[in-house]
């Protein structure tokens, strides 16, 4: 059985006298994310992703720190990769120019004989993980490519079509099983870490939206699970959209600083996007959110059709993480289209999901992702732009990877 995609994710705190210039760096990387200046002959430190061969995603971004102080801030970088994590950590050098150049601006960096070690000690831990084509690899996915554009050559010159990639559009029936049978000791670890009360409440939460599947439909007219009503048919949206981001409610925190010169969000940009997002967790509520997670991965590892997270036909990626101690969390996902209509389309699809997963979250609206406005709005103010993004296949959505598993 092939090993579906790994996730690294990294925290790391950066030197008090080393954000402006990382900052500087990362930006100059992620701009020629391609390389294309450094082959005009113009030097200086980079990161060659696309020699690749095994790193489908990945990202760069600076975070604030507020443990640490408030004009502390640290570095995120976070991958999905194919193969092991030494493997993976050994391409990173590889097709880094100067490793001390980004990562010496980092506190406990000593070099590059120590990365592998500074790396596992700061990798965290993740709390749910959703792939859409968990037998799929970076050089799979590119042979399908090769493969289509060149039977798109043979037509467009009248020749015989060309043999595609096996048709892996089905699991069979026994491999299927096999991946959902963990499913009954991931409940049981569920409620031994959050507690029965706090399992069925978020599994509860997040199917009250979820109708259309028949075993969930039939669970919420048992138990009388229904989406809340709404508060108030006015939303909460602040009327100034212009206003720069400010903490929502007490305890609520902005998680990155406007930087001069700040890239732009970088999304739109290609076929596939992304999205990083940090919250404050309620404390009193941990435990509840611990819950959630475990039912989304569970769900995302055991159940979910290849390229489908409940519907929703757009997402390659995403992973939520509980840090600092059970402090803040952490969403982290690579999607195609526009923000917009991914936030739409994950409204319309899981709404009572996303109040799951934030409304634990200080600053979630009143009435949650049903103040559609307001939730964009709190999403917005708890983004964190990327300064470096790669995306392995950049011109691919979900959708075109489906159709090349079944020609």
């Amino acid at each position: 059985m092939t090993r579906p995609p790994q996730c690294l994710t990294v925290l790391a705190p950066i030197r008090p006298d080393k954000e402006s210039g990382l900052r500087e760096l990362l930006r100059a990387i992620g701009d020629d994310i391609n390389g294309k200046d450094l082959a005009a002959g113009r030097t200086r430190p980079h990161i060659a992703f696309v020699r690749s061969r095994h790193i489908h995603f990945a990202r760069f971004a600076i975070l604030n720190d507020p443990d640490r102080g408030p004009d502390r801030s640290r570095l995120l970088f976070t991958s999905i990769y194919d193969g092991s994590l030494e493997a993976h950590l050994n391409e990173l050098v590889s097709i880094t120019s100067d490793m001390n150049a980004i990562w010496g601006a980092c506190e406990g960096y000593t070099g590059i004989d120590e990365f592998r070690s500074f790396i596992s000690a700061r990798a965290q831990e993740l709390a749910a993980y959703y792939v859409a084509f968990r037998d799929e690899t970076v050089a799979s996915i590119a042979s399908a490519i090769d493969a289509r554009r060149r039977a798109h050559a043979l037509q467009d010159g009248g020749g015989a079509r060309v043999p595609g990639v096996p048709d892996k559009r089905r699991e069979s029936l026994l491999k299927r099983a096999l991946r959902a049978a963990p499913i009954v000791i991931d409940l049981v670890r569920a409620v031994a870490r959050s507690g029965f009360g706090h399992v069925y409440h978020g599994a509860s939460q997040i199917v009250a939206s979820l109708d259309r599947y028949p075993v969930f439909r039939l669970f919420n007219r048992i138990t009388r699970n229904r989406i809340p009503p709404l508060e108030s048919q006015f939303s909460s949206l602040v009327l100034d959209q212009r206003a720069p981001f400010e903490p929502l409610v007490p305890g609520d925190e902005i998680p990155t600083r406007p930087a001069a010169g700040s890239p732009a969000l970088r999304e739109d940009g290609v076929a596939q996007n992304q999205l990083t997002v940090v919250t404050a967790i309620d404390s009193a509520h941990l435990h509840r959110v611990l819950a959630v997670m475990a039912a989304i991965d569970s769900y995302a590892r055991r159940l979910a059709p290849p390229g489908s997270l409940i519907g929703i036909s757009t997402i390659h990626f995403a992973r939520w993480l509980v840090i600092d101690h059970g402090r803040r969390l952490l969403f982290v996902s690579d999607y195609d289209g526009s923000w917009e209509s991914y936030i739409d389309e994950f409204a319309e699809m899981i709404l009572t999901g996303l109040d799951a997963i934030w409304d634990t979250s200080l600053g979630m609206p009143p009435n949650g992702a049903r103040d559609l406005p307001a939730f964009k709005r709190f999403l917005r103010s708890h983004q964190v732009p990327s300064d470096v993004f790669f995306a392995a296949y950049p011109e691919e959505t979900v959708l075109n990877v489906a159709t090349d598993r079944v020609q």
